[in-house]
């Protein structure tokens, strides 16, 4: 299919908005891998949502029309043989083949048949359901049994749960798209960009979100620990296994539902959910909201609505992280995968599958683990007992191995050395993480945990051996009695197991793909060992392998290299498979004054580097005072950290700048009333201005927008560097050098620098008639490297000016734009 001349869209598109969108289609129709660079505030998100669903309405309709013109294709060429041909013999070999063939497409065709039908009746249900959101039934809360310890203990062969995919296979799969975003606030403006879009009302989307976003029953999602909840969860609606016995001793039969603890886990409001779901497009709260009128978990509600959804919107990890990915159901094969916000992709792959581990979570889990066993040390079968030992073996080797210093240091291992030095190296590591995963020993150890509490003495108490031990345990017996009993030992609700497993799960990588750091302490609480994946590519592979297309979207890609080498070249793409595309901004030039600040009020120079930094005080405060007269409305300045901003701050805070400051809060929770005050002071208040104090790569420097009045101006404080003697870049640069050529680390820790400058300039002017002042305050940004590494859109109108000049040339850009 070519991509079409007009795109539906809710107004004219931009030339540009146009052109992404017609190569978008064209890389989802020829299945190729696309880096998509769109400034911010050009529409990105809507020309992913109309060019992305345009393709997918043409390509289902293509197919549905292949399979029609084919089948009568073949029949008319049937009958054409049998009415020509003087050959019998040849004539009915030609028959009997052709009808194999229409046979086999009609099967097809019957599969694409029954499910357009399916999501027909899905349509009609629509009013059927919406009158049970307000005859809300009743909730029946079913009594918890006490626990029984049959629920605790291992047992990983009670049921086959791969009888029903025989069933699957007989089923149509329909193509999806999933957009991947790094936040739930990112996925939620999809939802609202698909709502203003032509698509709105005739297109299936799912949300997937974890249980502590979706839980709505208030005994679980209080618990605010996401473990905790998943846990809590599972146990909820765990379900009998064993067969029940009356006083006569013969088996009681079920009830339907038996088990099922939580009375938002049912199967018919769940189905209404999804049936819900799919007819009209929901983000996570609106799902929420419709889950508590009906009844219905929106957790499993989203997932079994993501079966027959077209669009599915997803954090990262849930696709990004193999293991989330297939516990979330998700099937990648000729499916399309669109990750926006894709500029720390690298980066944020190699986090979610880095661990670390504690020393007390190593001896609080070996506790739990030896005190799990010794309880149901007779009820384990061979093979599960024989694991437990494996893993108990293994932590006790962990501890052992933090035990051996106690001076401050940090050591690197490969993984292979770390296994040889830990002497863990006789054991399957594969094998053992998949005991603890199917066997889900984590939750039934902290079950256990919960429900018995500890005595450390049944595991430090010494086996007697022989007559002689015997004979004095026996003499010792009173004495015991009169001892003063130790009080159990009370354990943290969190999961300690979790954490050593995730590690355990660390060493199965590939041995050239990572490094393990082992950092002792003379304080133990800051004893841990880290794994750091430094080829975070290898777990990309199966996503470039089996999904028809693969695309990476941003608003600043920049450097294209490491996106089209480290993560699809590395992951097994060919590169005539790569295509990339890039637009300039939707603003004019001379909407955007960008300004590198090269010299400081006294004509000194701006350096802020970590030696000269402290002595910047005086600098920054006529900086902040000569932009406070000169720009009108909000100011936003980044800071390279919390602890520099933090003393910024206690040298301005007293001086009189004429407007409200405020500063970005450390605390996720308390973002939203920041911007809110902020916001107000500007466009509520008398006096129209605010200064905000951010950090570069902190909560506001992404994903925010101070379009107009909120963001006059930005400016930048030095460069966000990160620590060059920190023991995880050094070897990530050291690896980058080993495997692409000298120089490959130092590129990396440039651009890991210069991406998070981007995106906090990025946060201003974000629309056509936006504009702007932008200032860059540090003479390194004059460097050629550096000011190439900028987005096209700010180098175009770039300008290096001392302070002064500076400030002429932004109260000129000002008084030409006065109302």
């Amino acid at each position: 299919m070519e991509p079409p001349e007009n795109f539906d869209f809710p107004f004219q598109p931009y030339p540009i908005q146009h052109d992404f969108m017609r190569c978008l289609y064209d890389v989802i129709e020829n299945k190729k891998l696309g880096i998509f660079e769109s400034p911010t505030g050009t529409g990105k998100s809507l020309s992913i949502i109309c060019g992305a669903i345009r393709w997918l309405k043409d390509h289902n309709a293509h197919e549905r029309e292949f399979f029609r013109t084919k089948i009568e294709d073949l029949e008319a060429e049937k009958t054409k043989i049998s009415s020509k041909s003087t050959d019998w013999l040849s004539t009915q070999s030609q028959e009997i083949e052709i009808t194999r063939q229409v046979n086999e497409l009609k099967i097809q065709q019957n599969k694409i048949m029954a499910y357009d039908k399916k999501i027909e009746n899905l349509k009609k249900k629509k009013h059927e359901i919406q009158k049970k959101k307000f005859t809300k039934s009743e909730m029946v809360v079913e009594k918890e049994k006490n626990d029984e310890d049959e629920d605790i203990v291992l047992d990983i062969n009670i049921e086959n749960e791969e009888e029903e995919q025989d069933e699957e296979e007989d089923k149509y799969k329909s193509t999806k798209i999933f957009i991947c975003s790094r936040t739930h606030s990112q996925l939620s403006q999809f939802v609202g960009e698909i709502l203003k879009s032509p698509f709105g009302k005739d297109v299936r989307v799912a949300s997937l979100a974890s249980r502590q976003n979706y839980c709505i029953n208030p005994s679980v999602s209080k618990l605010k620990n996401n473990s905790l909840i998943n846990e809590t969860c599972l146990d909820k609606q765990k379900k009998t296994n064993k067969s029940k016995t009356d006083s006569d001793g013969r088996a009681v039969k079920k009830q339907k539902g038996a088990g099922s603890k939580c009375p938002y886990y049912k199967q018919t409001t769940i189905e209404d959910l999804k049936d819900l779901t799919l007819t009209e497009v929901q983000d996570v709260e609106d799902l929420v909201k419709n889950g508590r009128q009906l009844n219905a978990c929106p957790y499993y509600s989203s997932r079994l609505a993501a079966e027959d959804a077209e669009v599915i919107l997803v954090p990262y990890n849930t696709i990004l992280h193999k293991a989330t990915r297939e516990a979330n159901g998700i099937d990648l094969k000729d499916n399309v995968i669109i990750i926006d916000e894709a500029h720390n992709l690298l980066e944020a792959m190699a986090q979610m599958h880095n661990s670390e581990l504690s020393y007390s979570q190593i001896v609080q889990g070996l506790l739990q683990v030896k005190c799990y066993k010794q309880r149901f040390n007779t009820r384990f079968s061979a093979p599960n007992l024989l694991s437990i030992n494996q893993l108990i073996f293994v932590i006790t080797k962990l501890q052992q191995l933090l035990d051996e210093s106690s001076e401050t240091n940090t050591n690197t291992f490969t993984v292979e050395n770390f296994v040889l030095t830990a002497k863990i190296d006789n054991y399957n590591m594969f094998k053992l993480v998949r005991f603890c995963k199917d066997s889900r020993i984590a939750q039934k150890v902290r079950s256990y945990a919960l429900k018995y509490p500890f005595d450390q003495s049944i595991v430090e108490t010494p086996v007697k051996k022989g007559v002689k031990d015997f004979l004095a345990s026996i003499g010792n017996k009173k004495e015991q009695t009169v001892q003063t009993e130790k009080p159990p030992i009370a354990f943290s609700l969190s999961n300690p197991l979790l954490a050593i497993i995730s590690f355990l799960e660390s060493l199965t990588y590939s041995y050239s793909d990572g490094r393990i750091f082992i950092h002792t302490n003379k304080d133990k609480s800051k004893t841990k060992l880290q794994f750091l994946l430094l080829n975070p590519s290898q777990n990309f592979q199966d996503i470039v392998k089996y999904a028809r297309s693969v695309i990476v979207a941003g608003g600043t890609m920049k450097p294209n290299e490491e996106f089209k080498n480290r993560l699809f070249i590395n992951s097994g793409a060919s590169s005539d498979r790569i295509v990339e595309f890039s637009c300039d901004h939707i603003i004019p030039p001379e909407n955007i004054l960008p300004i590198i600040v090269t010299g400081g009020p006294n004509k000194d120079k701006l350096l802020f580097n970590y030696e000269n930094r402290m002595s910047m005080g005086d600098s920054i405060k006529r900086v902040i005072q000569e932009a406070c007269k000169t720009v009108p409305g909000g100011i936003v300045i980044f800071f390279p950290s919390y602890n520099y901003e933090n003393w910024v701050w206690q040298q301005i805070k007293d001086f009189p700048f004429g407007r409200p400051i405020f500063r970005e809060p450390q605390d996720s929770g308390s973002v939203d009333a920041v911007l809110k005050s902020y916001s107000d002071a500007i466009l509520k208040s008398n006096n129209h201005s605010a200064l905000l104090l951010s950090v570069v790569g902190g909560k506001l420097s992404e994903g925010l927008n101070f379009s107009d009045d909120l963001g006059r101006c930005v400016i930048v404080v030095g460069l966000p560097y990160a620590n060059i003697m920190a023991p995880d870049l050094k070897e990530k640069m050291m690896y980058l050098d080993k495997l692409e050529g000298s120089g490959a680390g130092k590129k990396f820790y440039e651009a890991l620098c210069m991406k998070a400058v981007n995106q906090s300039i990025g946060r201003a002017v974000r629309h056509k008639n936006d504009y702007a002042t932008i200032l860059l305050l540090d003479e390194r940004y004059n460097r050629t490297l550096t000011k190439n590494a900028l987005p096209d859109w700010i180098k175009r109108s770039l300008k290096t000016f001392t302070f002064q000049e500076t400030f002429r040339n932004i109260e000129q850009f000002f008084r030409e734009r006065k109302p």
